[in-house]
């Protein structure tokens, strides 16, 4: 599975829940410090934004978009699914449709899963004891410090407010 983008909320979630499930996980990372934050979350391997991979991947999440898009697409192998849950970069982006026919590519997107899927996600949490990554907890009054580190992309995981 590959990761586009090591440093988001989603992100690390994927890359902890793939690792804790027993897939293999690949992150793409503009950062040395969020590449090794994915690592000490379970990725097998961090490369550069856009980096050719060595091997095309089962899957592919997408949170970044419009940067990203062509290198989620490139990096599939034959039968392989792009599940796209978020586009910071930009919500357009140029499709290379006979790719996407002649491999037989699904894209499938995703938001929120259902009751039964958040009942099986608490439950795989409380076998393997895994926990959301949380990069900093600020006060409610400190929330546009909090969504200006989220801006800049300066967070691994997330930013929780408190009342």
């Amino acid at each position: 599975v590959l990761v586009q983008g090591a440093g988001g909320g989603v992100a690390t979630a994927l890359v902890a829940l793939g690792a804790a499930a027993g897939a293999r996980m690949w992150v793409t990372s503009r950062s040395p410090e969020k590449a090794s934050r994915a690592l000490e979350l379970g990725a097998e391997r961090v490369f550069g934004s856009g980096e050719r991979l060595p091997d095309r991947v089962d899957a592919v999440m997408e949170t970044v978009g419009a940067a990203t898009w062509t290198h989620s697409l490139r990096s599939l192998r034959p039968g392989g699914v792009l599940v796209v849950s978020g586009a910071t970069s930009g919500y357009t982006a140029e499709t290379e449709l006979n790719r996407v026919f002649f491999l037989q590519l699904r894209v499938l997107g995703s938001t929120m899963g259902s009751r039964d899927e958040l009942t099986r996600l608490v439950a795989f949490l409380d076998r393997t004891g895994l926990r959301p990554p949380i990069h900093t907890v600020l006060p409610l009054s400190e929330a546009r410090d909090g969504f200006a580190l989220m801006e800049r992309g300066d967070v691994v995981g997330k930013v929780v407010f408190t009342p």
